[in-house]
């Protein structure tokens, strides 16, 4: 869903629009019951053909995924949204928060150094090469990190491939329903 955000067109001219996200976070990453997944929410979206009606330097977004050059105040590009994909993943992998200060201005500077913790030793389950992944996704510095959203995706999906992995629409299927089964048992009189 992103990367056809970042590559759309367009119609006429077919010249770039270079829309960015500027607000990936969980609440805007939808599964459904189908097992799709939707990025939602482009209320922040900004392509380059529109017009900046902020001043400089204001920062819009959930704090906590935005990347350090939005952080920074620095322009952004497809690659800000590829940080907080990395953001997704680490915290996914580790099930903590990565960036969450005790106020909004700490969790900035957390963000703006971009240190990151080792997933493996939060989680040992996880190995070298999909730390990695989510490490090169999460690069302090824009042009260390994945080109395009397209490309993280094509990363993960060949580690699932190489391990013997798979997840696909009806996977993610099985689990949103599981979650829902799971939610109705606890919401139902006489659950434990």
């Amino acid at each position: 869903g992103l990367h056809y955000a970042h590559a759309a067109e367009h119609p006429e001219t077919r010249a770039p629009l270079r829309i960015v996200h500027r607000d990936v976070s969980p609440p805007n990453v939808m599964l459904s019951k189908n097992g799709e997944v939707k990025v939602v929410d482009f209320g922040l979206a900004k392509a380059n053909s529109q017009l900046e009606l902020t001043d400089e330097g204001v920062l819009k977004g959930k704090f906590s995924y935005l990347a350090p050059e939005t952080a920074l105040g620095l322009t952004v590009d497809a690659r800000a949204d590829v940080f907080a994909l990395g953001v997704l993943l680490w915290e996914m992998l580790t099930e903590r928060r990565l960036f969450l200060g005790d106020t909004p201005h700490e969790t900035v500077e957390m963000i703006r150094r971009a240190r990151i913790p080792s997933i493996t030793a939060i989680n040992p389950s996880v190995d070298a090469e999909l730390e990695g992944i989510v490490r090169k996704a999460l690069a302090r510095s824009r042009e260390d990190r994945y080109e395009t959203a397209a490309d993280l995706g094509e990363a993960l999906t060949t580690y699932l491939f190489s391990h013997g992995l798979k997840a696909t629409a009806r996977d993610v299927a099985l689990a949103v329903r599981a979650v829902q089964a799971a939610r109705a048992r606890r919401a139902s009189p006489g659950a434990a």
